[in-house]
């Protein structure tokens, strides 16, 4: 854009600067920005073309202002969505998880029960690692299950 004086130019130039520093762009705050070009916020308020120029910038801010304002309010209620999203997840896995350590823990003493625990131990005898997570876990039984002769009740 063409402007009629130097001066103007450099207001331009500065409400620009103003503009992508989301500095509050007002008269006093322009002609602290030009260093001395313009002294006093009336040069810029009594002369048409500057007085224009400031109104556009500053209408130009307002526009920038509630855009962004109204894409962080969107962005909140998305994150708190998403959070809400992954909080379901994490519950869902959860249960999961529990869900799998019980089933482990029932077959290790179903294994162990008819006496094939070291069989199963057998698979896992280079992996102490994954023995010791399963212990963790609390998928392990804490106690050896041994098998007794049936009683005369349990004949019947």
């Amino acid at each position: 854009m063409t402007y009629a004086d130097e001066k103007t130019r450099r207001l331009a130039d500065a409400l620009d600067a103003m503009l992508l520093d989301n500095e509050d762009i007002s008269a006093r705050g322009a002609v602290r920005h030009l260093g001395g070009t313009l002294k006093y916020a009336t040069d810029i308020t009594r002369h048409a073309e500057r007085r224009q120029l400031l109104e556009a910038y500053q209408c130009r801010q307002a526009e920038l202002r509630s855009l962004i304002e109204k894409v962080n309010k969107q962005s909140k209620s998305n994150l708190s969505l998403a959070v809400e999203r992954k909080d379901r997840e994490i519950a869902a896995l959860a249960r999961q998880r529990d869900l799998l350590i019980a089933s482990h823990k029932a077959m290790i003493l179903a294994v162990s029960e008819m006496r094939g625990r070291q069989a199963w131990l057998r698979f896992f005898q280079h992996y102490q690692g994954c023995i010791e997570e399963l212990a963790a876990l609390g998928a392990m039984p804490s106690a050896d299950v041994f098998a007794f002769a049936p009683t005369n009740d349990e004949e019947r």
